[in-house]
């Protein structure tokens, strides 16, 4: 069976020290990276002008470096809850990596995908690597 994998880039916006990716790399048949542009939880937050520039030159200096080892980055509009599944089906996809974050609203957010992408038979690898200690330990 062919394992096409995705990498939901959040915190950590980079190639290099990247459990997660590396695992979404292994053993996959297909790759792809993914970002969700969630603009209502954005509006939320009430980004400035400075962070919103500096996200943006993250995510293209990210794709640049992706496209460098033939690959590209997705940058995906919408809430992971609701585009996952669309991605699954029309990526085929059968395994997705991410880092685990701490706080309050992404580890409600994470649980709910989690449990969709595993409902729908997708293996789900979370791990810890933008914090120096695991923080639930």
């Amino acid at each position: 069976m062919a394992v096409n994998s995705i990498h939901w880039f959040r915190k950590g916006l980079r190639l290099h020290d990247n459990p997660a990716l590396r695992q979404a790399i292994k053993d996959s048949d297909t790759f792809r990276g993914v970002f969700f542009l969630d603009v209502d939880s954005l509006n939320e937050i009430n980004i400035s002008r400075n962070k919103w520039r500096f996200l943006l030159d993250c995510l293209l200096d990210l794709d640049a470096n992706l496209r460098k080892l033939n690959s590209r980055l997705f940058i995906v509009k919408g809430q992971p809850i609701y585009v996952f599944p669309k991605l699954i089906k029309q990526w085929n996809i059968t395994k997705v990596t991410f880092e685990y974050d701490g706080e309050p609203f992404p580890r409600r957010r994470d649980k709910s995908v989690q449990r969709l992408l595993e409902s729908e038979g997708v293996e789900v690898m979370v791990f810890s690597s933008h914090t120096l200690f695991d923080i639930d330990r």
